[in-house]
């Protein structure tokens, strides 16, 4: 599924609840037809010329010394005494340093490293990104892998750097191994369905959390309707966690968002929906009913790029809409077609009862 890079960055912003940083590029000027590499690239150029402005975070970094003949940080008295410093009128201690070498800054460096050697990087972006890294000439270079993530702790002084710390880990997990040679290549996390599953996901309920007042937005785990038997176990029971749920006084629509290159089957020749998808959200929401509260609808929600699905089905007594969410149409239009689509289920309780 072709999804236009200028729509992958508005995604990303509210799947990150980032939308403050939809001015780090335009996206109207990202060139390379549709390169995700170049988006990446882009983002980090114009994250990091902000962060520039505002200049890099500094943070104390400790290091070890051991020639010191006064304390001057915090006494390592294990190491003092099997260094045996103390007869030579030593001590080792912890220095605290104000640095610009942080982990945050280390794993953003390190994505820049990794994008400016990819070969399809447009040539404008490599180079501002070569620029960026020389200015972080004393952050130690460090390879982009899930470990450089592991001690970033990003506080309210140093906001600004989650969305670009974001992007790098998304750069990361970018990266493979090839095959023939070994060596590590970039895969746009836009050719994986999974991701972009989880990413379309993502952005469904924030931007349904942040852009309409006519629900409560939740994604809780449903609780089987089971009946209890003196042999059953329910801990052998999967969970059933939700994507989206919306509730209003009258109305709960329990939202099921799918990414798929191909989201419906063929058969003789025609068009069917997925069995597995109808399984899901049916068993949901007839779990969902034996609770208190309006009688649950389903929604099948469907990333698409082109293709326009508004289908209903009355099954099992249970109401199942189908909708999709054309993405390759501009953005004002999706952000319309998706406050319209809320704005069709919120419904009335008199639209209800008829």
């Amino acid at each position: 599924m072709a999804v236009p890079v200028r729509n992958i960055y508005y995604l990303l912003c509210y799947a990150w609840n980032r939308l403050e940083t939809r001015d780090f590029v335009d996206v109207d000027a990202i060139p390379g037809n549709n390169r995700v590499v170049n988006l990446l690239g882009k983002v980090l150029a114009g994250g990091v010329a902000n962060l520039i402005r505002r200049s890099f975070d500094r943070g104390y970094v400790a290091f070890f010394q051991e020639e010191g003949r006064r304390l001057r940080g915090k006494l390592l008295l294990s190491e003092t005494v099997k260094r045996s410093l103390l007869p030579r009128g030593r001590v080792a201690y912890y220095v605290d340093d104000l640095s610009y070498d942080v982990p945050h800054n280390r794993v953003i460096k390190a994505a820049m490293r990794a994008l400016i050697g990819v070969p399809e990087l447009d040539p404008g972006i490599r180079s501002a990104l070569r620029d960026h890294c020389r200015r972080l000439h004393a952050v130690t270079d460090v390879e982009l892998t899930p470990a450089a993530f592991r001690h970033i702790q990003l506080h309210r002084n140093v906001a600004r750097y989650a969305f670009l710390v974001k992007v790098a880990h998304l750069i990361a997990r970018s990266f493979f191994p090839d095959e023939a040679t070994g060596q590590r290549r970039f895969h746009p996390f836009t050719a994986r369905e999974q991701e972009m599953g989880l990413l379309f996901q993502a952005f469904v309920r924030n931007f349904l959390e942040r852009e309409q007042d006519m629900f409560n937005v939740t994604a809780p785990k449903v609780d089987w309707d089971l009946v209890p038997e003196a042999s059953s176990d329910p801990s052998w029971l999967p969970e059933m966690r939700t994507d989206v749920v919306l509730t209003n006084p009258w109305r709960r629509i329990v939202i099921e968002t799918k990414y798929s290159a191909t989201p419906h089957q063929s058969y003789h020749g025609s068009k069917k929906l997925k069995s597995g998808h109808l399984y899901q959200v049916l068993t949901y929401i007839e779990h969902l009913s034996a609770t208190t509260g309006p009688e649950p609808t389903g929604l099948l929600l469907y990333a698409s790029v082109g293709e326009d699905w508004r289908l209903e089905y009355r099954l099992r007594g249970q109401r199942l809409l189908v909708r999709t969410l054309d993405l390759d149409r501009d953005w004002q239009a999706i952000h319309r077609d998706l406050l319209a689509m809320t704005g069709e289920l919120a419904g009335t309780p008199d639209r209800l009862s008829a």
